[in-house]
């Protein structure tokens, strides 16, 4: 029988974090709460580097990215007022999903768009019914944390990538100069920095190095800037007849089979890696994992998703770093999180704060994301080597990993003319490092671990002399 009350771990794993105030309480003051909740916009203000890497993926126009930015914030603000409220009432930001955006890319580049769209929207539906129809649990097998951590590593490396592109994308040397001062300023951040300095490095390093300098040296845009406005209210899909993008024209939304189940693999890898967020929250937080914080939690993500979808922004899944807020500052209250929603609602309808972060010279985000996404790549490596090694499981790993890099680069390259006869589906599968991780890693699980699972030993009876 369905309990949505039954603990997760059969034994509540030991935090040494301590919570100084919990998920159910709030702080003393107002004033404590707003700078809690700031505090977390600046550690999860990263929706203006994947408009970025999704508008690089996808082959679109520059002209994207501030309308993206802007739509993202939106989405993170809605999505995580979902998930505080119906959701599974932790204290999880929801941001844009790197899993998500990266197989969407492939699907953009593939069928445009509109089918694009079409498949964000599907996507979060079949999310949400997955959470509320209960079945996750019996699904995780398909799945297992070698699977999940070698896709989570494989986005990894498809962001440096994208981040290395960034950052070679001037060959002027002022713009490398920079980027080398901004990767540098990053880490300097990163692990001498103290409180909210360490934990909102990208922020503050981009900031500092990508407005601040780049003003001071005249490479900075401020015209563009200067020409948005301060307030402005959203539209549903947004991207309809925009400017620069010839597949958008017509029907916002087109419904294709194909990039809907291309887009679905990306889902599934943010599903299981929020199932993974939702653990450590609950463990930061001095709370009982239960059956009831995944269902909800994918229900409400799912919702959030189409909800992003509408608004012309990237799908939405829980943050991984607002964990590490939580641990280092001890507040897990739910208001404080809550509020840090409203605030990205409120950076989400200023236009002319998307452009101040669309402007930010491409090498120096680079330089900077290039720290981030090592980060990624190797907490899918921790997922994958968190379980107990063995042949099978290093052949899961290292296949999936593998196909997931290599075969892109092999039909962009080499093969590029054998895969310009592929039917478009196939095409996009050969192109879309997720897509090929999350099967590759699947079929291999089910074939090593289920078909060809390893038999018990049996004792033979000893037979009487």
């Amino acid at each position: 029988m369905y309990n949505p009350e039954q603990p997760i771990f059969e034994t509540q794993p030991d935090s040494t974090v301590k919570v100084s105030i919990g998920v159910e309480e709030n702080p003393k003051s107002w004033w404590q709460t707003l700078f809690f909740a700031w505090q977390i916009t600046l550690v999860d203000f990263t929706p203006f580097i994947w408009a970025g890497m999704f508008v690089s993926l996808a082959g679109l126009p520059d002209t994207v990215v501030p309308v993206m930015i802007k739509t993202c914030f939106l989405a993170m603000g809605i999505g995580t007022l979902i998930q505080t409220t119906i959701g599974n009432r932790l204290p999880i930001v929801q941001g844009p999903s790197s899993s998500v955006l990266t197989a969407m890319g492939g699907v953009t580049a593939t069928y445009g768009f509109p089918a694009m769209w079409g498949a964000v929207l599907v996507g979060g539906a079949l999310e949400a019914v997955i959470g509320f129809s209960r079945v996750l649990g019996r699904l995780r097998k398909f799945i297992p944390p070698v699977v999940t951590g070698s896709v989570v590593a494989t986005i990894g490396f498809v962001a440096c990538k994208i981040a290395a592109g960034w950052i070679f994308s001037s060959h002027e040397p002022i713009f490398l100069i920079l980027a080398a001062v901004a990767f540098l300023f990053a880490l300097f951040l990163k692990f001498r920095g103290k409180g909210l300095l360490s934990q909102g490095f990208v922020l503050i390093s981009v900031l500092v190095i990508g407005v601040v300098i780049s003003s001071i040296v005249g490479i900075f845009d401020w015209g563009k800037v200067f020409a948005e406005d301060w307030f402005a209210l959203p539209t549903i899909f947004p991207f309809r007849n925009f400017e620069g993008i010839p597949s958008a024209a017509g029907s916002p939304v087109v419904f294709t089979f194909a990039a809907i189940l291309a887009g679905f693999t990306g889902y599934i890898g943010s599903m299981f890696e929020s199932i993974g967020d939702y653990a450590a929250t609950c463990a930061v937080c001095d709370q009982v994992y239960r059956v009831k914080h995944i269902n909800k939690g994918i229900f409400a993500e799912g919702l959030g998703c189409m909800c992003s979808g509408l608004l012309g922004a990237l799908p939405v899944t829980s943050y991984t770093q607002n964990i590490g807020i939580l641990a280092a500052t001890g507040v897990a209250s739910r208001r404080v999180t809550r509020v840090a929603a409203v605030m990205f609602l409120l950076y989400g309808l200023s236009p002319k704060l998307a452009m101040l972060l669309a402007c930010i010279p491409r090498p120096i985000v680079g330089a900077v994301f290039l720290i981030s996404a090592s980060m990624i790549m190797f907490s899918g490596i921790d997922v994958v080597i968190s379980e107990t090694r063995d042949v099978r499981g290093n052949l899961i790993a290292g296949t999936t990993i593998g196909l997931g890099v290599m075969m892109p680069v092999f039909f962009s390259t080499t093969g590029a003319e054998w895969a310009a006869s592929f039917h478009p589906f196939l095409k996009m599968f050969v192109n879309n490092n997720v897509f090929i991780a999350v099967v590759s890693g699947v079929l291999l699980n089910i074939v090593l671990n289920m078909l060809l699972k390893e038999r018990k030993a049996t004792e033979t009876p000893a037979q009487g002399a």
